[in-house]
C-alpha cells in the first residue's frame, strides 16, 4: 500500500477521504481498503457523514468507495455530503438528518453485542447482528429480532403495542417484556457465559400471555391470526 494516495481527516461527526489524482482507480480502491482496516478499531461502529477530496469522481466510484470502506472497516456512513463543506458543524447536521430519516423508516439495524450495562433504545424495530448479554437491556417500541443471543432483557412494543414480538437465534433471557406483559427466566443467571445451541424462538402475546415457541411457519401463521384477532 502507498500511504501517500489516500489521507484521512476527522472530526466527530464525519470523514475528510483525501485521495490521490493521479493513480488508477482500482489502485486506489485497495489503498483505501488498506487503509481503513489499519483504522478500524478506531473508528469502530461510528455513525459519521462522509465527503471525498483530491480528485474528481463519478456516482459510481463514489459508490465504490462507500463500498470499499463499508466492508472494511466498522463505520456506519450515514450520508456522503459536498466535500466543500468541512466544518464539523456541517457534518453535525448531515449526520443528525440522516438519523432523523432512519427514524421514520420501519426498522434499524445494529451490529455488534451489546454488554452488562448497556442499553439500546430505539423508537422503531430493530434488528441485533449480535448477542444481548446479561445485565444489558434493549428498548423499541416496535419488534426486536435478535441475530445472536438473547441473554438479557429486551421488551419489545414499549409503546403499549401488543401485536410486537421478540425473536432470537438463542432465547435465554433474564426478562422478557411486550408491551404491559412481563415473562422472567428462572435459568439464567446475571453471570452466564454458557454456550447455548442455536435454537430460534419467538415471543408474543396470545390470550393475554407471553408465549414463547420454536420458530415455525405453524407458529408464525398463529402469531398472524392472533394480529388479525385483535
Amino acid at each position: 500500500m502507498n500511504h501517500n494516495t489516500v489521507m484521512i481527516k476527522s472530526n466527530r461527526y464525519g470523514l475528510l477521504v483525501i485521495l490521490d489524482d493521479k493513480i488508477p482507480f482500482a489502485d486506489l480502491l485497495r489503498d483505501v481498503a488498506d487503509k481503513f482496516k489499519e483504522a478500524s478499531n478506531f473508528f469502530k461502529n461510528a455513525k459519521m457523514a462522509i465527503s471525498f477530496s483530491g480528485r474528481e469522481l463519478s456516482q459510481e466510484q463514489e459508490k465504490d468507495l462507500v463500498s470499499t470502506i463499508v466492508n472494511n472497516s466498522h463505520i456506519h456512513i450515514l450520508c456522503v455530503i459536498d466535500e466543500r463543506k468541512e466544518s464539523e458543524e456541517y457534518y453535525r447536521h448531515a449526520v443528525e438528518d440522516s438519523l432523523e430519516e432512519l427514524k421514520k423508516q420501519d426498522g434499524q439495524f445494529y451490529r455488534g453485542t451489546l454488554r452488562a450495562g448497556q442499553v439500546l433504545e430505539t423508537e422503531t424495530s430493530i434488528v441485533i447482528v449480535g448477542d444481548v448479554n446479561p445485565g444489558a437491556s434493549v428498548v423499541s417500541k416496535g419488534n426486536i429480532v435478535i441475530l445472536g443471543s438473547c441473554r438479557g432483557n429486551a421488551y419489545a412494543g414499549a409503546s403499549g403495542n401488543t401485536e410486537c414480538f421478540i425473536a432470537a437465534l438463542v432465547m435465554r433471557p433474564i426478562q422478557i417484556r411486550i408491551a404491559d406483559k412481563a415473562a422472567r427466566s428462572a435459568i439464567v443467571k446475571w453471570n452466564d457465559t454458557s454456550q447455548y445451541r442455536m435454537d430460534p424462538k419467538i415471543a408474543y402475546i396470545k390470550e393475554d400471555h407471553i408465549c414463547v415457541k420454536p420458530i415455525s411457519q405453524e407458529v408464525l401463521s398463529d402469531l398472524s391470526q392472533t394480529k388479525e384477532e385483535s
